[in-house]
């Protein structure tokens, strides 16, 4: 299942329009073809003017990411992205982030160790410690990528922070978020 978080900027004056639902079966009972499809467009041209809306668009999160930050509750509709709300979004992904530095940490030490049991290894053990260091040096990369991309995430989410955090911003317009 595909999930993603998109963050809207808008004016708080402009009204919020919501999504229809087509109709039902039973509602749509003895109704002509014609009037099924003049239905169907019509809904369709409203849900169409829906996201104009929100706002401007200022960033999404697609599937994998949006999943990680579980801070955000699930919602179609849109939600307010409130200053309280967006701490305990950046703590998350600090706490990520913290959580990379200290498995590369732990991942260089094992490192210096294998280096050093190398030097007196025979030629037996040599293959052994040889693919355990190009296996932490492995770890330490793709923690380095996770950790870059949280940080990117983290670095949008302090963008959003400055912006409500101004005080002229924050009078004329509001943060909203989609999650579904």
């Amino acid at each position: 299942m595909s999930e993603y978080t998109v963050v809207y900027l808008r004016e708080k004056a402009a009204p919020l329009l919501s999504f229809r639902d087509h109709p039902t079966v039973e509602e749509l009972e003895g109704k002509s073809e014609e009037e099924i499809q003049a239905i169907y467009q019509e809904i369709q041209t409203y849900n169409d003017t829906v996201e104009e809306t929100f706002g401007c668009e200022l960033f999404y999160l697609t599937t994998t990411p949006s999943r990680r930050l579980n801070v955000l509750p699930w919602s179609p509709d849109p939600k307010p992205l409130t200053k309280g709300l967006l701490e305990e979004i950046i703590n998350f992904y600090n706490e990520r982030i913290s959580s990379y530095v200290r498995i590369i940490s732990e991942r260089k030490e094992d490192v210096e160790r294998y280096e050093a049991r190398i030097i007196r290894a025979n030629a037996d053990l040599y293959d052994k410690i040889d693919e355990d260091i190009f296996d932490c040096k492995r770890s330490i990369e793709e923690s380095q990528e996770e950790m870059d991309e949280l940080k990117f995430y983290c670095s949008e989410f302090r963008f959003l922070q400055g912006i409500l955090d101004n005080k002229s911003n924050s009078e004329r317009y509001e943060l909203i978020y989609t999650k579904c």
